[in-house]
């Protein structure tokens, strides 16, 4: 019985010692004049992968309000993955096209 106790124990600390599960990965299209899709709801923890399809058009995703401030690099092919920590409605555009945005959610878990 003791045994038994110790490997519950055990087991227990190493479920405790174990990292919480990793959120998901949504994506994000950037094309010519567009973030696709244009709007997009995510949990708090959650990532966003954007990628560019290649083109001779620069792009970037910036914040134009929300709770957190970020920039990614302008570039016209690759990707590039944000993590979101703080819940709240962020307006997004791309510093190169005034006509390309979108709103991204980030609910609390």
């Amino acid at each position: 019985m003791r045994r038994f106790l110790l490997l519950i124990a055990a087991v227990a600390l190493v479920a405790a010692a174990a990292p919480a599960q990793a959120g998901k990965t949504a994506k994000v299209d950037l094309g010519t004049s567009y973030y696709a899709p244009a709007k997009l709801t995510v949990k708090r923890g959650d990532k966003v992968r954007f990628t560019w399809h290649a083109s001779f058009d620069l792009h970037d995703v910036n914040v134009e309000s929300g709770p957190q401030r970020f920039k990614s690099p302008l570039q016209a092919s690759g990707t590039w993955t944000r993590k979101f920590t703080k819940p709240g409605k962020y307006v997004l555009y791309c510093s190169q096209h005034s006509d390309m945005g979108m709103t991204l959610t980030v609910k609390k878990r």
